[in-house]
């Protein structure tokens, strides 16, 4: 029989959709959590796409039940009403003031459920001028600094700000937002009293940048150090010789033991010279496969990698060893992998869910099972369209 997991008996009432909040949601209920996903009738969740379900929507949804509520309705809020009284935490990522106009924000729920730990995930916080703009992950990327800092050194012909389809954002306001959730649990079980988290998509992209946030700050500028791949006669290696000791290997390596007393490469400048200390580290890597680089590199204790082609990533012997990744079947699109929670648990499998709910496929059951609701009244909001 396996362990309990730690978050094991935690109900969860999960409103949000997209990335952020939905892989929070995912994270806890991978830690044991039960996680009921509301979802407008009609098209849900915007990542399920026209078809109903996407590789995109199983990943962030994984294992969670689904209910199509109709929440612009009376008697829909009522239902959340009800079905947050009886949860642990809330997650939404509506934009701010939505929760208020349908009686579901905080203020409105916490009177029933003092000890609720309720998470609201926004592009940029409940308070300031920019409380009511509409945000989605690019649109905090170029708020925030971190794509002037991203694009800086990035050849770019049309001399345009950095576009780039990796929603950043969203993936790390989420894991703040599990971290932060499982805080107030902590504080719930220590003094008794729910709590409000404000987690910002903004907040939790400046904390990518601190040293380019320090370096603004100071009169004269502060060089920071880009590294840069090194190409191989098949490719590229990125090599990071940061430390002395990992400095002394590679020339040791290189048969360069004059690069040690180079001014550029000491230990301070060298950061900022990484682009010339790779074109010394090229007339020796040119000529050689990538495979042949990396090895050596590796064997010398110098940190470096090659790039990695996303076919080849679900092989890759150190993701394969740790089982990175978990199967999930759908009826229509077949068998596919997603990414477990990125932790290891001692006493815990990490595995996630291997399904993914249709749109509605448990609105009968929550009902049922955690409001009691008899099949009459259940087939009359049917019909009248508040559930699907």
């Amino acid at each position: 029989m396996s362990e309990p997991k730690p978050l094991s008996g935690y109900k969860v009432v999960d409103f949000s959709a997209v990335y952020a909040g939905p892989i929070c949601a995912r994270f806890l209920l991978d830690c044991g959590a039960e996680v009921v996903k509301i979802e407008p009738p009609g098209i849900g969740d915007l990542t399920r796409g026209a078809d109903g379900m996407t590789p995109a929507f199983a990943h962030f949804n994984a294992g969670k039940r689904s209910i199509a509520l109709d929440l612009k309705s009376a008697e829909g809020q009522q239902i959340a009403r009800e079905l947050i009284r009886g949860a642990d935490i809330v997650i939404q990522n509506f934009r701010p003031g939505i929760m208020s106009k349908f009686k579901l924000d905080y203020e409105s729920v916490k009177a029933e459920q003092p000890e609720l730990v309720y998470c609201s995930i926004s592009g940029f916080g409940l308070s300031g001028p920019w409380v009511d703009r509409a945000a989605f992950a690019p649109i905090v990327h170029a708020a925030s600094g971190f794509d002037t800092v991203f694009g800086a050194g990035q050849a770019n012909s049309e001399n345009r700000p950095p576009n780039w389809e990796i929603m950043v954002a969203d993936i790390l306001t989420g894991a703040y937002a599990f971290g932060v959730i499982q805080t107030a649990l902590l504080g719930r079980e220590r003094f008794g009293r729910g709590e409000h988290l404000d987690v910002s998509m903004m907040d939790a992209m400046m904390t990518l940048i601190p040293a380019h946030l320090q370096a603004a700050q100071m009169a004269e500028p502060l060089p920071i150090g880009r590294f840069h791949p090194v190409q191989t006669s098949d490719g590229f290696v990125m090599v990071t010789p940061i430390s002395n000791k990992n400095f002394s290997s590679l020339c040791q390596l290189l048969q360069r033991p004059e690069l040690l007393q180079d001014p550029r490469f000491v230990f301070g400048p060298r950061s900022r010279h990484f682009k010339e200390l790779a074109a010394e580290i090229e007339k020796w890597s040119g000529s050689l496969s990538t495979n042949e680089v990396e090895n050596a590199l590796n064997e010398a204790g110098v940190p470096c990698s090659a790039y990695t082609k996303l076919d080849d990533l679900f092989s890759h012997p150190q993701v394969v060893e740790r089982q990175s990744f978990s199967p999930i079947n759908d009826d229509h699109l077949g068998e596919f992998l997603i990414q477990c929670i990125p932790v290891k648990f001692q006493h815990m499998n990490n595995r996630t869910a291997s399904w993914a709910a249709t749109l509605g496929q448990h609105s009968d059951d929550v009902l049922q099972t955690e409001l009691g609701m008899p099949a009459e009244k259940i087939a009359e909001l049917r019909e009248q369209r508040i559930i699907a």
